[in-house]
């Protein structure tokens, strides 16, 4: 028995009506051969629509309605229901989603609304329609389009011809956060960010408090650790792109030219403009929605923007994904040597060790061993991770040394209560991709974190030395800290020089019961080249 809800359907009026003609049919049980014929007697015939009105059907649509009928039952004769167009076709629930999404952020556009909906689980994947939303917020006066100013320049256009070919990078005005140092205060955050032209794929970008070179060639270099080295960079007129230390890193990594825009004409670095505008609309403007109050999870955000937004979004130029047409080209992508990139970022300073081999190096004091007192010394340091800095003597390295006294520890002030009663935001997008990025385990390495691999590198030496020693020396004679407290001064060390260091001292009638220092001694002269 139909219910009240399916007898107000008027499509199962209409399914009710065809069934009168297909009950007679099925009643009168035709057999083979007769069954065109009571078809066409039946549709000779006069019936009642569900409007009262007659109604004439021909013989086919009577053959049509008996399958449907055998194949799906009563609501086999149900019409199809039409989907539903327009404002109708949402809910008011979906309707009132919208809007939120739309006021939290009026910065939203219409595709980063329809993203957030879906990306966040809250309506399926199309459901909502470009046309649709628009006409959700149209009606609410939600939708509206920002005035731009027209360029009264004639720009040239130009392309890169393949990825890695041009990469170009300037400096983001950011948005203001708490000051760790000054409790209360606020401090504007600005970002470095750099793009190939070719693909304009986000290579990396980092928020910092200062506009200061060291916080520029930390986003150099984590782009050239995750996607190789350019051949060409174009950059901005700021002082910072202007260093010798950035023409220098150019040179020694085998980029071929580095170009800068034209004075009083910033046009000409469009694509790296355009992606500040859309960071400012896209990433910047969701931070109204999002619970950032460090300059740690604002990078972490943007980093996690980057790759599962920005670098997958299809490019409106191109009519590709940044990542995707990068690597149409991967195979042309040159990548430098670790340790070289490493060097490559040192920074130098010349200084001179006292009597006592005590030298000072922005702010902090260290000591060399007693055969560099009283020399001239070239120090190569990371300015980021001064834990630890490298000492060269005459071209050559000398040691690794760490600071000679620690620094006072200044406790971390109490982080600032959240405000009592604060709502909820409708979508924090951007939280939402960090949970999505750190849940395929991906972390951005923090600035010291970065020296960590050529750390490891002298421990895996250590070892491999200790090793060595104990097996062509005396068991008394092996000291495994000694040997990685020397490793880790002066190494890393080739293992099978190192063999090969004390394979020769032992022939020629070295004993095998000295002081280990004798035989590390003997394998530092020999791995460089007996300099000092």
């Amino acid at each position: 028995m139909a219910t009240r809800h399916e007898a107000e359907d008027p499509r199962m009026a209409v399914a009710l009506c065809r069934y009168e003609v297909v009950g007679r049919y099925l009643a009168l049980k035709p057999k083979r051969g007769s069954k065109r014929k009571l078809l066409e007697e039946l549709a000779a015939e006069a019936w009642t629509g569900p409007d009262g009105e007659p109604l004439r059907v021909s013989a086919e649509t009577l053959r049509v309605w008996t399958r449907r009928y055998l194949r799906g039952g009563l609501p086999g004769l149900m019409d199809k229901e039409h989907p539903r167009r327009g404002v109708g076709a949402l809910t008011e629930e979906q309707r009132e989603l919208v809007c939120a999404l739309k006021e939290e952020v009026p910065e939203r556009s219409l595709e980063r609304v329809i993203r957030i909906a879906e990306e966040l689980g809250r309506v399926e994947r199309g459901v909502l329609r470009r046309s649709t939303v628009h006409r959700v917020l149209k009606s609410r006066g939600l939708s509206t389009r920002a005035a731009r100013v027209p360029d009264r320049h004639d720009l040239d256009r130009f392309e890169a011809d393949r990825a890695n070919d041009l990469w170009q990078s300037d400096m983001l005005v950011g948005p203001w956060l708490p000051d760790p140092d000054r409790p209360g205060k606020v401090r504007r955050a600005n970002l470095y960010a750099f793009l190939d032209d070719h693909s304009r794929l986000l290579l990396h970008g980092r928020f910092s408090f200062r506009e200061s070179l060291p916080h520029l060639e930390l986003v150099f270099r984590r782009a050239l650790q995750k996607w190789g080295v350019p051949r060409r960079v174009y950059y901005d007129n700021g002082q910072v792109y202007r260093s010798g230390h950035m023409k220098r890193i150019a040179a020694e990594l085998g980029i071929y030219r580095v170009v800068f825009t034209r004075p009083r004409r910033p046009e000409g670095h469009g694509k790296i403009e355009a992606l500040n505008r859309y960071i400012r609309a896209a990433f910047l403007a969701e931070l109204k929605a999002a619970s950032i109050a460090t300059l740690d999870a604002l990078n972490e955000a943007f980093v996690a923007w980057a790759d599962r937004d920005y670098n997958r979004r299809v490019h409106s130029e191109t009519g590709a994904a940044p990542l995707d047409r990068w690597r149409e080209g991967v195979e042309r992508v040159r990548y430098a040597d670790d340790e070289k990139l490493r060097q490559a970022f040192l920074w130098k300073e010349t200084r001179t060790a006292d009597k006592a081999g005590v030298f000072g190096l922005l702010g902090v004091r260290y000591q060399v061993g007693p055969r560099l007192a009283r020399r001239q010394l070239e120090v190569r340091f990371d300015p980021e991770a001064l834990h630890e800095v490298e000492v060269w003597s005459k071209g050559a390295f000398a040691e690794r040394v760490k600071p000679l006294s620690v620094l006072a520890h200044r406790r971390p002030r109490d982080a600032e209560p959240a405000p009592k009663n604060a709502a909820a935001p409708v979508a924090d997008y951007l939280g939402h991709l960090v949970e999505k990025r750190r849940a395929d385990n991906r972390v951005e390495p923090s600035p010291k974190a970065l020296t960590e691999n050529a750390r490891k590198e002298r421990e895996r030496s250590a070892l491999a030395i200790a090793d060595l020693l104990t097996d062509k020396l005396d068991a008394g004679v092996v000291d495994s800290a000694a040997v990685r407290d020397f490793v880790d001064r002066f190494g890393p060390f080739d293992p099978d020089l190192a063999e090969q260091t004390l394979d020769d001292l032992l022939r020629g009638g070295q004993r095998r019961d000295l002081h280990v220092s004798v035989y590390l001694d003997a394998v530092r002269e020999a791995a460089k080249g007996g300099a000092l």
